[in-house]
């Protein structure tokens, strides 16, 4: 039994989207040199999923913590620190809720449906790849590839290896739109799927998981 647990944490306050990363940075100077905070080793990126994200629920700061980060988030409570400077403003966060969870995460018979807001499926080859196809079908099924390996590369990071074949099927896309990071703009959708897999609530999938994008719900949550 592949049991995993979650803590969200979510905070007094407002969050635009663009202050996520100044959010994370501020948590991350509150903490010091903790790796899952910022998975950053030395001059080099850790190449793992995040297991401390950052992002905002119902509009509040937030973290959200998977596996090892639900025990390393501890540092956080230590230092008592919730004063935060988000860009020029010096903010009190103060703590809303603290949420924990344990999930059974693996495969069953039945399925269960999910939205993906704010996911980052293209990277510079599949963009290629998708913008040369004609057929929305053909392009949704590669979605779909892309989907299943981002979910199989969040199970790989937690420790979980399937004992089966992972179904995934989009029912729902939204026409791509443009978000911007650190100036960039990459091409972004929200989705609705189904799949046989359990997956843990407000969690991230894909690129810049762990700074709110991709972030995962089960469609009965509202986030």
């Amino acid at each position: 039994m592949n049991q995993v647990k979650t803590l969200i944490i979510k905070f007094e306050g407002e969050l635009k989207n663009h202050e996520i990363p100044q959010f994370r940075g501020a948590v991350i100077s509150a903490v010091g040199g903790d790796i899952l905070f910022h998975n950053h080793d030395g001059d080099g990126y850790r190449y793992s999923y995040p297991l401390i994200q950052y992002k905002k629920i119902g509009g509040s700061p937030s973290i959200v913590c998977v596996g090892q980060g639900v025990e390393n988030i501890g540092k956080l409570f230590e230092s008592g620190n919730f004063t935060f400077q988000i860009g020029t403003d010096i903010r009190q966060m103060d703590i809303l809720s603290v949420k924990a969870n344990k999930i059974n995460v693996q495969l069953w018979e039945s399925t269960f449906r999910y939205s993906l807001k704010k996911w980052l499926p293209l990277n510079p080859d599949n963009y290629r790849t998708y913008n040369a196809l004609t057929s929305l079908d053909d392009k949704r099924h590669l979605l779909e590839n892309i989907l299943r390996g981002n979910i199989l590369s969040f199970l790989k990071g937690i420790g979980i290896f399937l004992d089966g074949e992972l179904k995934c099927t989009i029912t729902e896309l939204s026409t791509p739109y443009v978000l911007k990071y650190k100036g960039v703009g990459m091409t972004t959708f929200d989705a609705v799927f189904s799949t046989n897999l359990s997956i843990p609530t407000f969690i991230g999938i894909g690129k810049n998981a762990a700074l709110g994008f991709g972030t995962v719900k089960g469609i009965s949550h509202q986030i």
